[in-house]
């Protein structure tokens, strides 16, 4: 018995698209499993800057115009004990103490002040994170349209609000990127569309 010529015309056809399909469906699920994981990495790349305490002090001293900073556990020991023989657990922010803190050159000022050196410690923590996020924008594991709520401290970082008054806004932090070689961070600008 011979199968009818129609019906192996329709086998060599049919079977072909049924793979293609199927290819295109894996393909499709291969995607949304990636989009899912790139969106999962930005919201946790986003949550440590609250979660990591220097990532933390950083983002307040940015926020903040004056007031009182929770000192990260490893940086307490630049800090002497208090009269109970305590190290402190705050400090009060000072624009610029940040600001001195933050020239590429370590100058002596910052080395007596405490502040300075957690201030300088928690930025380059800061600027390593940032570097970390605009290298995973270009290799295209992260999605920009993810990291909206970045935008706020690149706008900062490029024009900071509190910059003391024999300082411009945009060189507080700008020198300190370029002379200490994070460069993708002064892209991030760019990037996110700011």
């Amino acid at each position: 018995m011979s199968v009818p010529d129609w019906v192996e015309i329709a086998n060599k056809l049919v079977t072909p698209a049924i793979a293609a399909l199927s290819a295109l469906y894996v393909y499709l699920q291969y995607r949304r499993a990636q989009r899912w994981k790139a969106g999962d990495l930005a919201m946790s790349l986003l949550g440590e800057l609250q979660r990591d305490p220097a990532l933390a002090l950083a983002c307040q001293s940015m926020d903040w115009g004056v007031g009182p900073l929770l000192i990260p556990e490893p940086y307490r020991a630049f800090f002497a004990k208090d009269g109970s023989g305590e190290l402190p657990k705050v400090m009060q922010h000072d624009p610029a103490v940040l600001a001195r803190a933050l020239k590429p050159a370590l100058d002596p000022a910052t080395l007596a002040d405490p502040r300075g050196l957690v201030y300088r410690h928690c930025f380059i923590r800061l600027f390593e994170h940032l570097d970390d996020i605009s290298r995973l924008l270009d290799t295209r594991q992260l999605a920009a349209e993810d990291l909206q709520a970045l935008k706020y401290w690149v706008r900062i970082l490029h024009d900071y609000p509190y910059a003391p008054a024999d300082s411009a806004p945009d060189q507080t932090f700008m020198p300190a990127l370029a002379g200490w070689g994070f460069i993708r961070v002064t892209q991030l600008h760019g990037k996110l569309g700011v």
